[in-house]
Order: C-alpha cells, then sequence, then structure tokens
C-alpha cells in the first residue's frame, strides 16, 4: 500500500543560500557526488548564477539579484527510467500553474520545457536524472524564472514578472517558496495519479499545439502541425500530411 504523501517530503524545507554560483545544477550535483547525505526537497537558491544552463547547450543568464535561479533535489523512485519524461512534465505544469496565479495573460509550455506567456519566454528548466537501473535515483531540477529584470541584452523573445505585471518589487525568496509549493503539489500528483495522467495535462499546455506553425529542421523551414509529446520525450508534429516524431535538436520552433 502506497502511503498518502511521499515521505513527508517538504520542497525547499532545507535550502540551501548562495551569494554567487557558477551553476546551482553543477553545484547540487557536486554535492551528490561528494556522497553528502541529502533530503528530498533540497533546495539552491543563488542571488548570482553567472554560467546556469539551459536546454541544448544554451546558457542561461541572469541579472544578479534580479531573478530566481534554484535547483530542487527530488528522488522519483516510483517513476521508471522508461517514465522519467513525466517528471519534466510535472515540473513544468507546476510553473504554469504558479505563473497563472501571477498573470493575467496565457501561459503555455514550449517543448520540452520552456514556459511562455503569450509568445516570450519567462521560464527555462532543465532537469538531469540519476539513472539505477531501471529506476531513477535522484533528479536535480534546475529552474531560472525572470522575475524582477527588464532589460534582456539578447534577440530572443522574453519576458519577466516585472514587465507582465508592472512591479519590480518582488522578493526571490518569497517566490521561491511560492513556486515550491506548486512543484510539492504537483509532486504529489505525479506520485498519486500516475505518469499518463501528468503527460496529458502537460499536452493541454503546449505552445502552439494545433495551430499550423513553422519550424527548421536540419536548416530547412517546414510547416507543422503540433500533436502532442509521448511518455519518450518526443515532439509530434504533422508535416505535408504525415505525423513525423522528433526528438530534441531535431526540430526547433522558428520563432522570428
Amino acid at each position: 500500500m502506497q502511503n498518502n504523501n511521499i515521505s513527508g517530503l517538504i520542497i525547499g524545507q532545507n535550502t540551501i543560500y548562495l551569494d554567487k554560483v557558477a551553476s546551482t545544477n553543477d553545484y547540487l550535483r557536486e554535492l551528490l557526488s561528494n556522497f553528502k547525505p541529502l533530503a528530498e526537497g533540497t533546495a539552491i537558491l543563488a542571488e548570482d548564477q553567472y554560467q546556469g544552463k539551459g536546454q541544448r547547450g544554451r546558457s542561461w543568464v541572469s541579472e544578479p539579484g534580479k531573478n530566481l535561479t534554484t535547483s530542487i533535489l527530488l528522488k522519483p523512485h516510483f517513476l521508471s527510467v522508461e517514465h522519467q519524461f513525466a517528471l519534466s512534465a510535472t515540473i513544468a505544469i507546476a510553473t504554469v500553474n504558479w505563473l497563472k496565479s501571477k498573470v493575467n495573460q496565457q501561459v503555455t509550455v514550449k517543448w520540452p520545457n520552456d514556459i511562455y506567456v503569450d509568445s516570450r519566454k519567462i521560464t527555462g528548466i532543465l532537469i538531469e536524472n540519476k539513472l539505477k537501473g531501471s529506476k531513477i535515483e535522484a533528479s536535480i531540477v534546475g529552474i531560472g524564472v525572470n522575475i524582477n529584470q527588464v532589460n534582456f541584452d539578447t534577440a530572443i523573445t522574453i519576458t519577466s514578472l516585472a514587465s507582465l505585471t508592472n512591479r519590480q518589487d518582488y522578493v526571490i525568496k518569497d517566490v521561491a517558496y511560492d513556486l515550491f509549493q506548486y512543484i510539492q503539489q504537483e509532486y504529489q500528483t505525479l506520485f498519486d495519479k500516475g505518469w499518463q495522467y501528468q503527460l496529458n495535462h502537460y499536452n493541454e499546455l503546449l505552445f502552439w499545439k494545433g495551430q499550423e506553425k513553422p519550424f527548421l529542421i536540419a536548416g530547412e523551414k517546414k510547416m507543422g502541425v503540433i500533436q502532442k509529446v509521448s511518455i519518450d520525450g518526443k515532439l509530434h508534429v504533422l508535416i505535408d500530411k504525415t505525423l513525423q516524431e522528433f526528438n530534441i535538436k531535431e526540430i526547433t520552433h522558428d520563432i522570428t
């Protein structure tokens, strides 16, 4: 019989605060590699992360003191390796729900796990799993959210909580603990209802789903319609009346 919660887990109950760090994910991974006993739900919260990482090997640049940069240790032993994308989906769902409580605009997930408000990116998520046999031994959940920053030196269309709400006085620690509660709720849902439930929910939130949009495939622009993401993390897109599946780096949204 399963417990009705996940071993009394409280995400963020143990939080390590850092003034400056290259990457919160790297810092947490180093703690784990040194065999330091860390409770599930331990979080790293950095004032300044200067070498943050994103999907596809990209960097995540954050103005010091202005944004939320955190990494959370989870131990989803109940989830098989084949279903590990469900954890990514769960974190994305939690972040979307949290942002929906803050803004009035549409919030969606741009595959695999960037969070968009309307057509602008506000959050990046990077999850690194440590596998043991057919199970996930540990997961490092890295999240970067633009909070009080309003100027971005990048060609990518980006926004922040401050830009969306016309206030720049958010307290980062308070914002973090608010988000942690949403993550805990959805993590519990994953535990209680399973990977298929969360994957279905994730697919309801997909950016560009059901719309004919431009994509870049092997450097060539193609029009396609997103159908869904499968549990192996592949994006299913209808192109030239043929349903095709793509891994990360095989296809990109052509947002210009």
